[in-house]
């Protein structure tokens, strides 16, 4: 089941270095005459796409530890039943 979030993990990940590759390869030209506005879309499209990243981490983060909680407690239920 996590595997899909996990791909969609490295499929941003992939994503996000292309487009700093690719923003690194326009900020070693000369900057244009004009405001970089192209330079600013861009970055500020790097940070969208890495604050989403992030927020799909928390997530799975929150499953996960979900997950590990209703297991755990799973396990002392039938503990607590032989002990009444």
């Amino acid at each position: 089941m996590l595997e899909t979030e996990l791909q969609q993990l490295r499929d941003d990940n992939t994503a996000i270095a292309a487009l700093l590759q690719e923003l690194e390869n326009s900020l070693a030209l000369p900057l244009p005459p004009e405001p970089p506005f192209q330079v600013i879309a861009d970055v500020t499209a790097l940070q969208d796409r890495v604050y989403a990243m992030a927020r799909r981490v928390g997530d799975m983060k929150r499953m996960i530890r979900d997950r590990i909680l209703q297991q755990t407690l799973a396990a002392d239920l039938p503990l607590q039943r032989e002990w009444t």
